[in-house]
């Protein structure tokens, strides 16, 4: 339970959960790894599957963190190259 979103209790079980972000609001999570990125998947897929998101507007933002994974490869194995070519 985030203590940044407001939350719903559900009045005939007394469950406690997140409700999305409100329009307007910036959305923030940390995006610097590939383990991010997937943390942030696997949660899109998760609120697309119990209806909480749209899952056309969750396709768009997986669609999304793909492109951010690719960068994310790119610039490692830019790294990692610069790092071998220093090395000669």
């Amino acid at each position: 339970m985030s203590k940044r979103n407001p939350i719903e209790i559900n009045g005939v079980t007394g469950e406690v959960s997140d409700l999305p972000p409100q329009k307007g609001q910036r959305y923030r999570c940390q995006l610097d790894t590939l383990q991010d990125v997937r943390r942030e998947m696997a949660k899109v897929y998760r609120e697309s599957r119990s209806n909480v998101l749209d899952p056309v507007t969750g396709s768009k933002l997986v669609w999304m963190l793909q492109s951010v994974a690719r960068v994310i490869e790119g610039s490692d194995l830019e790294k990692r190259l610069e790092i071998l070519e220093a090395k000669k």
